[in-house]
Order: structure tokens, then sequence, then C-alpha cells
């Protein structure tokens, strides 16, 4: 048996020679040129024509990587990161152990895991250990090692965490599951021989070595893993697939689970769901452990579900139907609630609709909540080419995950409708891919009776008397749509019902304010004190409000929020309330001193007397050098912004004391346009004493929406008009004494957002094939404050 030396090596830093940092940083553009093209009649079928050319793939991709290590440098310890993952797969497949086991710690050293995740690449630490000791012949002193060390892992969570990460594993070692990651797989190569006629970039080729991985390990080991599990924690949770007959003759696939050892009816939680990924038991094993019965239903015409699916559409009315049918379930005790984040949180707000609340329905908890209309497929009012990317993904039966995840693709069709000023709504030609789904979608650019016809009215809210739970992040990209709905409620319910409206909000995006966000979000390291397990927050939360149990400590308020750079949990009955002042910082166009660029503006604390203008132009039917447009931001760096021709930036002068910001930033700009309309952006940033630069808030706006998305009022070319940027997300966030604030104002030119030209037409068809100059005049002074204002509090 070989040694296994490097197991207690403390590493104090990255010890590839790539990182050493007297060699030039890696070029952003390293990979660009990694091709690799599989061969001509390959039949991926053939399980060892397949291995041999993944490893061929790996092969090839260590070449690469190897000519990274000799030549250059990494100081982003995200690339650094992501580098080392693909590095530790390519190793793993062509037998390279110690440098896999190697890679895979000093990833764990990058990114640090809570307590409540999975350590980072568990079972491929395991297996690669395993390799390393004896050979994998096979045999069963292999298997063995494999299962003892795998033991041994698990032992070094956590006691607390370990049974329910255990369980959330056994969800996805079953043999069931190896079949889905095959066909995963098999989408993933699919996708590669048809869209890019074999040839695989580096993103495609990495990806497909990791989803290799996966399969493998489970093709080879699924019931080694699995026993290794249940001797780890034995309780077993049972899943059984039902039908669930809906009121129009429809019958929803769903997927019950309960703990085998519990036999008492109990409260059901329900998730309803267009995502059939096949890893529904991960959080079924979680919840049906901890004392529930949780029902997983796919909707109307996804999987084995009967009907058609359009999203958004059916869900008040069906999810009264499940609620009725669970309820009335011999395994449940009549108490039924809801859970789930994004669409999963979206349907929840469906199901409290006063015309189709169930009286069994008793509690919901909507996280990451997407506001149909408000912040998706409309965001600040405008589409933008991902939702494309999106139906496509939920059209069908299954999940089309491969086509979905294959980033050069969708790169490619984004930028040439961009760069050939093709209108927008011939977006899925572009793609080759005509959709309904999106072309009914941009059919109602405004906020009109179609959006506000499935989102609850006035009378859902007041009638809304049970308890919520609403999560959401400062960085989660549907804060939007989840502050929508609290703010709803708490405008049109009753004060009681208000007060059993629980809200946290915390350094999260997306996925992590879903289940148990990781130590980094959105490539930021948030602070220890952060680091929550928000699916134990949930359990808890349900055990108070359906069993009656002590009232979980976490909550702090009406909500509880973590207030960024002070490792604080605190609460408040209202963003309100957090607020005891405000920050007014007004646009001149006086000129400051910066080293970068010399015409950067003045923001000022002094309200100007005299009446003055900043004027900004741009030609919108430009299509900026992709190499602009794709460069990779370094953390914390401004050279990108800073060096653009294409935005107008003001600053201000260093803070005279800290303030904490206490809601969302807005920015009131007067302006004289040359066109009917035209789509803006800013972004509001914070820049340290040694030029470090953090984002504070973004918003965007299209002119006509000024007044509401409901209002859609053109602009009088040449006259004042008032732009209200107030769709940034609240970023509770302590701001040091010294630090400056940089506003960036631009013109939303970009492969990645509907392009409106300013014609006033509907955007969606627009598109021109001449020159299209924006002229935007900035209007500053005593008649036309421009500013921005900055709710706070003083720490």
């Amino acid at each position: 048996m070989k040694r296994l030396f490097y197991f207690s090596i403390v590493m104090t830093a990255i010890q590839y020679n790539t990182f050493a940092q007297t060699k030039p940083e890696l070029p952003p553009d390293f990979f660009d040129k990694f091709s690799y093209t599989l061969p001509a009649g390959f039949n991926y079928n053939d399980s060892a024509q397949l291995l041999r050319e993944v490893k061929k793939i790996a092969a090839e991709l260590i070449k690469w990587d190897n000519r990274a290590l000799d030549n250059y440098s990494i100081s982003d310890s995200t690339v650094s990161y992501y580098f080392l993952d693909g590095y530790s797969a390519e190793n793993a497949l062509l037998g390279n152990d110690d440098k896999a086991i190697e890679s895979i710690l000093q990833c764990r050293q990058l990114r640090p895991s809570p307590d409540y995740v999975e350590p980072f690449r568990l079972f491929l630490l395991a297996y690669c250990k395993a390799c390393f000791s004896h050979p994998n012949d096979g045999s069963l002193a292999f298997r063995s090692i494999y299962a003892k060390i795998l033991n041994e892992e698990f032992n070094k969570i956590n006691p607390s965490f370990r049974k329910d990460i255990v369980n959330r594993s056994k969800g996805l070692y079953t043999a069931a599951y190896t079949e889905i990651n095959w066909n995963n797989l098999k989408q993933e190569l699919d996708q590669s021989i048809n869209k890019s006629s074999g040839k695989l970039d580096h993103m495609t080729a990495t990806s497909l070595l990791a989803v290799y991985l996966n399969y493998y390990l489970r093709k080879n080991y699924q019931p080694l893993i699995e026993e290794a599990l249940y001797f780890i924690t034995p309780s077993k949770v049972k899943e059984q697939q039902v039908k669930i007959p809906l009121r129009d003759g429809v019958k929803l696939n769903a997927y019950m689970y309960n703990d085998m050892a519990n036999p008492d009816k109990l409260p059901a939680i329900i998730s309803l769901s267009p995502y059939p990924s096949g890893s529904e038991a991960t959080k079924g094993n979680v919840f049906a452990t901890n004392g529930y019965i949780y029902v997983y239903v796919d909707t109307r015409g996804r999987r084995e579900s009967e009907g058609s699916f359009m999203p958004y559409e059916d869900d008040a009315r069906d999810f009264y139907d499940i609620i009725d049918w669970v309820s009335k379930q011999p395994w449940c005790d009549g108490k039924v609630a809801t859970s789930g984040g994004s669409y999963l949180g979206f349907d929840q707000w469906q199901a409290i609709r006063k015309e189709y609340k169930h009286p069994a329905l008793k509690a919901i908890n909507p996280m990451v909540a997407v506001g149909f209309g408000v912040d998706f497929p409309r965001s600040g009012n405008m589409f933008y080419p991902y939702i494309l990317q999106w139906a496509t993904y939920v059209s069908g039966k299954e999940l089309n995950q491969a086509l979905f995840n294959d980033s050069k693709f969708w790169n490619d069709k984004e930028y040439a409708l961009y760069k050939n000023r093709i209108p927008f709504a011939k977006f899925d030609s572009v793609a080759g891919m005509s959709n309904a789904i999106f072309q009914k979608w941009i059919s109602h650019p405004d906020f009109d009776s179609y959006w506000q016809g499935i989102l609850p009215t006035k009378e859902d809210y007041a009638a809304l008397d049970i308890p919520v739970f609403s999560i959401t992040g400062y960085y989660d990209a549907d804060q939007n749509g989840s502050l929508y709905y609290y703010n709803q409620h708490q405008k049109y319910a009753s004060q009681k019902a208000r007060d059993r409206h629980i809200l946290l909000i915390g350094p999260y995006e997306h996925g992590g304010a879903q289940w148990a966000p990781n130590a980094i979000q959105s490539g930021i390291e948030i602070e220890k004190e952060a680091q929550i397990p928000i699916y134990k927050y949930v359990i808890w939360w349900f055990d108070w409000v359906l069993k009656g149990k002590q009232k979980p400590a976490f909550i702090k308020d009406n909500i509880t929020y973590f207030e960024t750079g002070t490792h604080k949990w605190k609460g408040s009955s209202s963003f309100n309330k957090i607020t005891t002042d405000s920050l007014e910082l007004y646009l001149t166009p006086n000129i400051v001193s910066n080293k970068q660029r010399n015409d950067v503006h003045a923001l000022t604390l002094q309200k100007p007397g005299d009446n003055a203008s900043v004027k900004y132009t741009h030609d919108i039917s430009l299509a900026i050098d992709s190499a602009f447009l794709f460069a990779s931001q370094k953390p914390f760096d401004d050279s990108l912004y800073m060096a653009s021709k294409y935005n107008l930036i003001f600053e201000s002068t260093p803070l005279e004391k800290n303030i904490v910001i206490s809601d969302k930033i807005i920015a009131r700009l007067y302006t004289k346009l040359n066109v009917p309309d035209a789509d803006f952006e800013l972004s509001i940033e914070e820049i340290s004493p040694d030029g470090k630069d953090r984002n504070l808030a973004y918003a965007s706006l299209r002119a006509r929406y000024r007044n509401g998305g409901e209002s859609p009022q053109l602009v009088n070319p040449g006259e004042p008009v008032q732009l209200n940027f107030d769709n940034a997300y609240v970023y509770i966030k302590k701001i040091n004494k010294g630090n400056k604030i940089r506003l960036i104002f631009q013109s939303i030119n970009n492969p990645w957002e509907e392009k409106n030209y300013g014609f006033g037409g509907e955007v969606s068809k627009e598109g021109t094939e001449k020159s299209r100059v924006i002229e935007a005049t900035i209007l500053t002074g005593k008649n036309y404050p421009s500013k921005v204002v900055m709710p706070y509090t003083t720490d």
C-alpha cells in the first residue's frame, strides 16, 4: 500500500508553479484555441470506446493545463478553483490519483465548505484515495477499501448535519439515478455531435468529463456507495410514485416520500415543479427524516404528467386540486404546506389566490420566488435572450439539460442577434428553434392584463392570513420578485396577517438561498455568521407553525436580515424602520481628479445652485467589440468600465462617517432625450481607499416606463423628463468612512438584453441598418436636481 503522505500536508498556499507570482498572469483567452474533435463514427453506446475517447479528451486537456502551469500564474482565486476542479477530473480519469487528490484538497482550501454542506467532491476524493491505496482491479479488496474510505470521509462531517447530508446523498446514488446520469451524458454528447459537428471547445470538453465521471462512479459503484451510505445512517425513506387527479381529468405525476420508521399521520409539504431532474429524493429524504411527508409534483405536461405545459398559467387551479388530494390521504394529518424556490416559489403565490386557496393549506415557504412579469421574463420592463434559453429548457416532457447548459451555443446565437441588428422577436429563428412560449411572452411588452391576470390581486393578499416564510438574497436574480410579493402582502393584509409573514434576507445568490448556501456567493466570500443552513431554518419554521414547537431562535423580527460587513443578524418590522436617514448625492458637470480617466464628474452632498448639464452620446446601432464585451473582470477591479468609452462616470468625495445601506438605492435623473424612447442602466459602486471596487446596486430603465410598467408613455424629444431608477436590489451593507461612491451611467447595448433602438414602436420587432445615435442630456442644478438616494442607518 502506498503511503498517503499528502493527506497530512497543511497547505498555506497553492503549490503549483502556475501560481508563482514571478510569471505573467494567465491570459483570459488562453483556452479559447483549445479544440477536440470526436472521431467520425464515434459510438458512445460502446462503453469501451466511450472510455477510450474520454481519456483522450482528458489527455488533451491536461496538455493545455500543464502548459498553463509551466508558463503562467493565476492570482484570481475563482479562476484557480475552476482550473483545479477540471484538473482533478482529468487526472482521476487518467489514473494520476495523487494529483487528483491534491487538486481536490486545494479546491477545498480555496473554498472551504460550511459544516452543513457536503464536502467538495467527497465521492471522487474517496475513490481516488482508494485507487492510490490499491489497484483498481475490481476486486473485493479494492471495493472494501473504497467503502472504508467513504465511511471515514463522512465521519469527518459535523454530526449535527451528517444525517441530513447522508440522506440527501442517498437520493443521488440509486439505480434509477444512474440511468438519469447516463441520459444526461448522452444529451451532452448528442449536443456536441449534432450542434457542433463533434467539435468540443474547452468548456464543453471539461463539462463532458465531469458528467462522465459522475456516471462512471454510479455505473461501477452505485450499489457499494448506496450500501455505505445506509451503513453510516440506516434510516430508510420510501419513495412512492403516485398520480394525482385534477378536475379536468388530467392526472399529474408525483413522488411521495415518507420515513419508513414513522407510521404516524404527518403534515405534508408539497412542491409543484416543471423541473423533472430525477434528484427529487435529495430533498424528499431530508424532509421525510425530519418528520414530514414530502410530495413532489410535476406540473402538467412534464415528465409523466398529462396535459400540456404553458409556464405559469395553470398552477393556481392545479395547486388547489393537488392540496385537496394530498390532505385526504391516509398518511396526511390534514395539514398541508408548500415549499420550494424560483418557479417553485412563484407557484406557491398561486396557491394563495382567494379563488383557489384550499382550507387545508396551513403555511407557505416561497424562496427566491419568480415575479411573473416583474422580473421574469420581463426585468425592468424589458425582455432578455435568456428567456428563450429557459423556455427551451422546459419544452417537451423532460429537461433539455445539455442544450440549456451549452454556453457557447447560446453566446454565439445571442451575439449573432446583437451583431447583425436583428429584431429581438426573431431570436428563436436565429437560434434555429421556434418556441411558442417565447413568442407568447414577447407579444405582451407592457405590464398588461396577461401578467396581472396571473399574479395575485390585492384581494388575494388581503385574504392571506396563514404563516408565510419568504427567503431571498442580496444577489438573488429574483429578489425583485420575492420582494414584490412581500411588499404587496404587507400593503394589503391585516396587521395580524402581516405579522405572520417572516422574511429572511442575506448575502445569497439564487441557488444558495434555496437550500444550503456555500461560503462563496456571487463570487464573494460571505462572512461566517452568514453561512447558515437555510433548509434547517425552513424545517424549524415548519415545526413551529405546523407542529406547535418553539419559535425558532433565528427569527429576529418580521424581517430577519444580515448586515453585511458587521457580522451581525438583525431584525426589523419593516425596511422603513431600519432606515434612519438618507445620503443624497447630486450629479454635477464638475470634473474630479482621477488617475484612470480625465472625465470623471462629481457627485456632491450639496445641491447645485446653477442649472447645468452633462451630455451623453451613444450610437445604439454599434456592435461593441466582443473582446471587450466578453472580457472577464477581476475581483474588485474597475479597469474595464473605467476604460470604456461608452459611459459617464460620477464620483463622490470620501464619506465622512460609517453608514449602513438599509434599503434599495434609487436614482432620480432629469434628462432630455433626442428620441422617443431609450434603455439605460446605471450601477453604484463603493471604492475603498486602496482602489478596490465593490458593486452596491444595479438598475435599468426603459424611458417609456419611467412612470411604471402599466403606463407606457413615450418621451417628447427635447423636453425634460425624470427617469426613475428604482429596481435595484436591496443590499444591507456597511460602507466605511473614507470610501467613495461612484455612479456609472450608460445605454444598454450588449448581447444579453433586448436592444432598444429608440424608435418608439414595439421594441422586440425593431431593428436598423443605419447609425442610430442616442443623446441623453442629464440636467443638474436647482431646477433639475438629478441625484442618487442611499437610505442608511448608522452602525
